[in-house]
């Protein structure tokens, strides 16, 4: 009897996807993720390769659709399709990692709960601290996939309330990407095409315009790329001058990091400083935003001022209480602000806490070049 009732607590898991050509990366997704779904479900829209074969052979439902240049739609159709009571969503170049036994019987322990982060990490930057992205969700009529790219989940029309959101242990996604050509290749012939299109049509989120600026970039069109930047900017200006955050707020805080460091770089300080206050102001456990503030103000010739911005940084790192939100390079918490520090000091002339500075980030990064030849300097004038 108590194996019965226990049976009936164990949630049904249905892992939903969508996929095109995915012959060189299928087989590690579904290897990965079988032993702990109950149901597969592949939405296939349009592949040549062979995909769907390989999904057939780990037992998946293959369906088809149409592609029409919106992620959302596909999604919302695989949700359509699937049966179980929660749903795990992954791309085909990602892999399912998890290191407990019981993790099932963990997600439905909260009945408040209706959606859990799982850490995405990028196999091809380990410098990069993970995103924690809703991958896993109950599988109700009210969750429904909206964008047409860079789709998101809403809950009742809106995003899901982070109290209804919750964190699992011992479970991560690990996403291997495509190698440059392929990536070069979507993006010109698919993704800056979908988003150029909605750009026209309605105009692009804040969040949008920053990843056409990227695919821009990554393209080496550093012309579009700056029109994209510029755009965001003058969408940002009166969030920056009331001091409200944007509303939709997904990656708004790395967007400031690189629209103040461009600033910064062009001597515009006085935009450099705006957007480094609010954006402190809005998130301010990011540390990119905190090192932002801290080079703004030593490149305004306040070097005492700097010092609390890069040891916030460095503190953050140490009790990992930073935002979550969106991944960042990790030397934000390590070399970077302890390199900022000795040059702050040594600008101060406190030579003996500089070099313990420029050690600590050595600890860091032993290659670290940067702390090896300012600890070389000063040990010389030291020594005089």
């Amino acid at each position: 009897m108590n194996n019965i009732i226990k049976s009936l607590d164990k949630p049904i898991l249905s892992l939903c996807m969508i996929v095109k050509n995915e012959k060189d990366n299928l087989s590690r997704c579904l290897a990965s993720a079988k032993p702990y779904v109950d149901e597969i479900v592949i939405i296939d829209t349009g592949s040549n390769d062979g995909t769907p074969e390989i999904a057939a052979e780990y037992g998946a439902k293959i369906k088809y659709f149409q592609w029409c240049d919106d992620f959302a739609a596909a999604r919302n159709y695989a949700l359509s399709q699937v049966s179980g009571n929660w749903v795990l969503v992954l791309d085909a170049d990602e892999e399912l990692v998890i290191n407990t036994d019981n993790f099932l019987e963990e997600i439905n322990k909260n009945q408040e709960i209706i959606a859990y982060l799982i850490p995405l990490i990028d196999n091809h930057n380990q410098e990069m601290t993970p995103l924690y992205i809703v991958r896993l969700f109950r599988n109700l009529p009210e969750i429904k996939y909206l964008g047409r790219y860079h789709e998101y989940l809403n809950y009742h029309n809106h995003v899901i309330p982070s109290q209804l959101i919750g964190n699992i242990e011992n479970i991560k996604i690990i996403h291997y990407g495509y190698n440059p050509e392929i990536s070069e290749e979507k993006n010109i012939n698919r993704n800056i095409p979908i988003l150029e299109r909605a750009r026209q049509e309605e105009g692009l989120s804040l969040m949008l315009l920053y990843t056409l600026a990227g695919m821009y970039g990554f393209a080496q069109q550093e012309e579009k790329s700056q029109e994209c930047f510029a755009e965001a900017f003058d969408k940002l200006i009166p969030n920056l001058l009331d001091g409200n955050p944007p509303e939709k707020f997904g990656f708004v805080p790395s967007l400031i990091y690189v629209l103040g460091a461009q600033s910064l770089e062009k001597e515009d300080y006085e935009t450099a400083r705006l957007l480094s206050q609010r954006g402190i102001e809005w998130c301010t456990n990011y540390p990119p935003l905190n090192y932002l503030a801290g080079a703004t103000v030593m490149a305004l010739g306040f070097p005492l001022g700097a010092i609390p911005y890069f040891e916030k940084c460095l503190n953050l790192g140490r009790e990992g209480n930073y935002y979550k939100g969106e991944p960042f390079e990790k030397s934000f918490i390590t070399t970077y602000p302890a390199c900022a520090l000795g040059k702050a000091y040594i600008q101060l002339g406190w030579m003996e806490a500089a070099i313990s500075m420029f050690e600590l980030a050595l600890s860091f990064d032993a290659n670290c070049s940067i702390a090896q030849q300012h600890i070389d300097k000063i040990q010389e004038i030291l020594s005089r």
